[in-house]
Formats: structure tokens, sequence, C-alpha cells
């Protein structure tokens, strides 16, 4: 039995409202079936892709046969949350909504149904690791996870690197000269959208774990300690050696990640290399969905652990990459056909499908990526190396800043600010604040 309850809502991040009278927010009238009996549900996300819609709800919709689902989805998450954010303040609530963990995971899960109402049958085949990261500072588990991800990786063209006879760099001093070399041969060296404040925030959580006892950035984040200590400035002043030095491209802080790094610069066949995350590593599959009719189609495409810039290796981060919400305020027949999609994309058919694109990796137990016949020994070495890395992982890629969601935002526009030559300490003294 799904019930739904009104509570207090808190604004959500970024957004001000300075409306005379103030501003009383409503859940959605209930929607009626469609005349065919079937339940409707709307769906806004940035995940999954285009690509990989199709065959999950293929999938879905062969096994609840009475259940259709309106897809919404934004490429760019910032865009996402954006639109997200006004049908929110608009009273418009989607039936289900992709959520991230992170300092704005609060926010959002005050619009979400209590996992308690829907799931205590089968959440315990979620990893409990990954159901920490959705419980909110009520100690709610607001939402379920679905994907776990984690930084920094990169895309390589080895057609490439062996036309040029580079080889994959093991250390800083590496990485500067194979970037050098790159370079003088007319190739845009790592193809960072440091546009994306997302992209710097999750480099510098990566990169600062090497620098001082590791995790430093995690306190700075609680407030335990500021945000210009010795160990932070030196991870600073690092990053905006990347640029200077030349291993990130010029004006890489006017490039998004999607799709100008990637699309005008890795597959146009401009770069060499490619920073993301791990649910990149599809792109060195033959089933990838972006590499045919691209430039790089002919070529041999690996992925690869960042290497170590700093102090010491401190391994990749990791955590729930996409997780799934409820609306609470949704109807009680929509919240129990929109629980159906969730259980099915957590811990049903859906995990498995979705996680053999390699968008992100299972949380549900037992759950492992499954590979078609014919892959090349890179492309299996790729997806080992990812899973192996990811197991490994010892540091959480989101910051957890309760009070302060807007802090993964201020913090990239602080590191866009180093990038461009301002004082790293300076900078990151603004965060304080």
């Amino acid at each position: 039995m799904f019930t739904t309850t009104k509570h207090a809502r808190t604004l959500l991040a970024g957004v001000t409202l300075a409306v005379a009278g103030g501003l009383v927010l409503t859940g959605c009238a209930a929607e009626p079936e469609s005349s065919d009996g079937t339940v409707e549900l709307t769906f806004q996300t940035w995940l999954p892709t285009q690509d990989q819609w199709p065959d999950i709800i293929a999938a879905f919709e062969a096994e609840n046969p009475g259940i259709s689902i309106k897809f919404d989805r934004d490429e760019d998450y910032d865009a996402y949350r954006t639109n997200l954010d006004n049908a929110i303040l608009a009273g418009e609530v989607p039936d289900l909504y992709g959520i991230q963990v992170g300092a704005s995971f609060d926010d959002y899960s005050e619009f979400a149904l209590d996992t308690d109402e829907y799931a205590s049958d089968w959440i315990d085949k979620v990893n409990g690791a990954a159901l920490e990261q959705t419980t909110n500072s009520d100690d709610v588990v607001a939402a379920v996870p679905i994907l776990l991800g984690g930084m920094e990786y990169y895309l390589y063209n080895k057609t490439l690197l062996d036309e040029l006879g580079l080889a994959l760099p093991t250390n800083y001093d590496e990485l500067v000269a194979v970037s050098k070399a790159a370079s003088a041969a007319g190739y845009s060296p790592f193809a960072m959208g440091a546009a994306d404040t997302w992209h710097d925030a999750d480099f510098f959580v990566w990169l600062s774990n090497q620098f001082g006892e590791g995790g430093d950035i995690y306190r700075a984040a609680g407030g335990e300690i500021p945000w210009d200590s010795a160990s932070l400035v030196a991870a600073a002043e690092r990053w905006q050696s990347l640029f200077t030095d030349g291993v990130f491209q010029d004006a890489a802080t006017t490039v998004a990640t999607y799709p100008n790094a990637r699309d005008d610069y890795f597959l146009a066949r401009k770069s060499v290399f490619f920073p993301t995350g791990s649910w990149h590593v599809g792109a060195a599959l033959s089933t990838s969905p972006e590499v045919p009719g691209s430039a790089v189609e002919a070529d041999e495409i690996g992925f690869a652990v960042f290497p170590t810039v700093g102090e010491q290796d401190a391994g990749v981060t990791s955590g729930v990459d996409f997780a799934l919400a409820i609306s609470a305020d949704s109807s009680p027949e929509k919240q129990e056909a929109a629980a159906k999609f969730v259980e099915f994309l957590a811990v049903g058919a859906g995990q498995q499908l979705w996680v053999n694109t390699l968008q992100g990796f299972p949380v549900a137990e037992g759950v492992t990526v499954e590979l078609g016949d014919g892959e090349s020994e890179l492309a299996k070495q790729s997806v080992d190396l990812t899973t192996e890395s990811l197991q490994a992982s010892e540091y959480a890629r989101k910051l957890l800043a309760p009070g302060r969601d807007s802090l993964e935002n201020d913090l990239g526009i602080v590191l866009q600010n180093i990038a461009d030559g301002a004082d790293p300490a300076t900078e990151l003294a603004t965060l304080n604040e």
C-alpha cells in the first residue's frame, strides 16, 4: 500500500525566490490512467542515454505491459538540474527522476518517496555502501542507487599513439612529455572539458587525495579544516600546472566535456586522450554507439586510469553515479507503477541490461558486466582494469556538505579561476566563507 505525505520542503540549490507574499509549492494533480488502462509515468533525467533507453524501456514494458513511461532527458547534467528545479518550483515533480549523490542530494531527496514505502522487499539486494550514499541527513534512504561510477580515467587512441611512437604515461613527467610530443605532432593532448564545474570538482577530489595524508578535501567540505590547507593548496598548484604545462588543451575552461571535448576533439581524431569517468569505458568496445561514423571508427580505443600526478597513488574515487527517486506527490497508483520500474533497474533485468552497456557498474549483489563475443584483448583489459580499480577504491567521488548544496559548483568555479592563472591559495580561501 502506497501513501503520500506533504512535508516541509527546502529551496533547491541555486534557486532564489523573491515573490511578494511568498510561494507555496504544491504537488502535481494526480493524472488519470489512459483510456486503455495504462498507467503513464513521467521520467525526467540525464541518464540513460538516448541510445540506451530503447532497449531498457522495451524490456520493461515486456514485463509490465500496463505501464508506459514518458522519457524526458537532458544530456548535460547542469541543464537537467535547471529543468528539474523549474519543474519542482512549478509544482510539477516528475513521477520518476534521476538524482546524484553529493552536496545537493538532501535538497532533491525532500521531494522523494521514502524507499521504505516501496522497496523493503528487495532493497537488501542492493550494495549497502551505495545505500549509505543515498541516505539523507534525516537518515532516510530517499533514492535507490542504480549505477556506480568513478574518477579519474581517460580514453586513449592506441592507433594514434602507435603512429606517433608514444606510450601511456605512468607519472607526471611522462604525462608532460607525452602531451608535448602530441602537441608537436599537431594534436591536442588530453581534451579536458574544464568548462564543466562538475568535471573540475570531480577531477580535483581525485587529485587532492594524492597530497598530504589523503582525505583532506572531505574534511574541508565538512568544515573541519580550512580550504587553503597546505595539502589542498599543493593539489591546486598541480591542477594549475596541468594547464600551464600543456597537458590539457588550450582554452580548456571554455570546452564542455560533452559534446565538445568528446566529439570535437577525441572522436574527431584531433586529440590523443580524453579525461572522463568510468562510465566511458564502453567506447573501447565494438558495441559502442559513439565511435561508429566518427573519425576514429577504424582506430583501436583503450581506457586507463589517469596517471598519479601527486605525492602518492590514492586510487580512483567512486560512488553512486545515478540513483532513481519516486515523487512523494505522485498518486498511489503511479507510485506503485514507478516502484516496479525502480526495482527493474536496481535488481531486475534492467540492472544487467544497463551495466552491460558500461554506462556504470552494478549496485545489485551478484551482478557482473557481461561482454559479448568478439571483443578485442584491449577492450577486455580496459573493462577489467576499470572493474578492479573501482573495487579497490577507498575515496568517495562526491563531497558531502550538509547545508551547502552549491559546494561542487563553487569549487568548480574556483578551479576554473586557478586554471586561468589565479593564485591557488587565494582562490581556495574563498571557499572558507
